[in-house]
């Protein structure tokens, strides 16, 4: 029989797609940061529409991160939870979870929440999102270098 290697929760497809949903998400919360809602009535034509399309984005692209995140990362937390190989790993992997668990609060009060709510949950969200891919590349920058790099000459 032989031995399969173990992915820790990740397929390389999974993993990919989680990361392209998740610069999406940054990508269209930069541009709804930049047009605030609230602005509406001051743009442009075009710049409503923008605004509008990467507001549809943004929510399709969470809806996404929500199905990725119970295929991967559920997975990936159940295996790594009790491993804990290199500290540093398991605590930026730690610091992702909670900052992502954050950023997913603040989303449904920016969505459900009253108007009062949206002004100062609005700079919170936008302050975890961005910082987040931080935490994700330190956290996961041996998979995103090829495995070519980690050969010695």
């Amino acid at each position: 029989m032989r031995k399969t290697k173990h992915l820790a929760g990740w397929g390389r497809t999974t993993f990919f797609l989680m990361a392209g949903v998740c610069l999406t998400l940054l990508i269209t919360g930069v541009v709804m940061f930049m047009l605030p809602a609230s602005d509406m009535f001051e743009m442009t034509p075009a710049q409503a529409s923008w605004r509008h399309a990467t507001g549809v984005v943004h929510g399709v692209s969470s809806w996404l991160f929500c199905i990725l995140c119970g295929r991967g990362v559920w997975p990936h937390v159940r295996v790594m939870w009790h491993k804990q190989g290199t500290p540093v790993k398991w605590w930026l992997g730690m610091s992702n979870l909670m900052v992502l668990v954050a950023i997913s609060l603040t989303g449904l009060m920016l969505l459900y929440g009253s108007p009062d709510i949206h002004d100062w949950v609005s700079p919170i969200h936008f302050g975890l999102g961005a910082f987040c891919p931080l935490i994700f590349v330190a956290h996961t920058w041996k998979r995103l270098i090829p495995s070519w790099c980690d050969r010695k000459a």
